[in-house]
């Protein structure tokens, strides 16, 4: 009966293993190479800076460096340290720029819009002066002026660019709106506030807490964005005692802040 073992005592055999063992080793270290190479491994590519670039360039700047452009959004307002950036071109970037990223890294920018946003006009008829302004603003819309007309107090009629303008109709945000407001003819007498340093938006805000209209709106030469301006000088002037009657004007004197 031969002898199992015989086989470990032969050279072919320990040469046959040999080749194996080192087949074995090579293929692994093959295998860890291509998968390095598959996904970069160790290779990192630094974020460029794509700010004040436009859309088409910077698709063109990324696939260069191997670098993909997924997601472009925009907006209208931007910080004021973005001012400088042109219109349709990008104010911001994720990833931030000097990350280190793997190439085909997927890219989101937004760019400064050209023109702002649309909005839909909100229903303010029959709503009070306080009110209308409360709702303008949630909207990002600014309240222009206040135009009494015989009727009751409430928001008679709203208008856009000196016409009628129906709620749901689209309009640029930050647009302004001017409103009827009815005179009533109340002989109630009330107080006048003291609107010294107040905004404009606050002014009226108060003014229409106490059931009083802004007159006239005087701005100073200083005044450079009026809805930063603040009130310097109003007629009358405040009173705690009740002196004006209900739906009178009261003019308001504007300095920059």
């Amino acid at each position: 009966m031969s002898n199992p073992f015989a086989i470990f005592g032969k050279k072919v055999f320990w040469l046959n293993l040999l080749l194996a063992v080192v087949a074995f080793v090579v293929v692994t270290i093959l295998l860890f190479k291509s998968f390095g190479i598959y996904t970069h491994h160790n290779e990192a590519i630094e974020v460029p800076d794509l700010t004040g670039l436009q859309v088409e360039d910077v698709r063109d700047l990324l696939a260069d460096k191997n670098l993909q452009l997924a997601t472009v959004d925009s907006v209208f307002e931007v910080p004021k340290e973005k001012k400088h950036v042109a219109y349709g071109s990008v104010i911001d970037q994720n990833p931030k720029p000097g990350e280190k990223v793997k190439r085909n890294r997927r890219f989101y920018i937004v760019i400064r819009s050209v023109s702002p946003p649309m909005v839909e006009m909100p229903d303010l008829i029959d709503l009070s002066l306080r009110q209308a302004i409360g709702i303008l603003e949630a909207k990002g819309l600014k309240l222009g002026k206040t135009i009494k007309k015989p009727g009751m107090p409430p928001v008679m009629k709203q208008l856009y660019k000196g016409k009628p303008i129906a709620p749901g109709t689209k309009i640029p945000k930050g647009s302004v709106i001017d409103v009827w407001i009815g005179e009533g003819g109340s002989d109630v007498k009330v107080g006048v506030p003291n609107l010294i340093g107040k905004t404009r938006s606050e002014a009226l805000m108060i003014l229409s807490t106490s059931n009083l209209n802004m007159g006239a709106e005087i701005y100073t030469e200083g005044v450079k964005d009026t809805a930063k301006a603040r009130v310097i000088r109003q007629s009358p002037s405040p009173t705690t005692e009740p002196t004006i009657t209900e739906g009178s004007d009261i003019d308001l004197w504007f300095g920059a802040q």
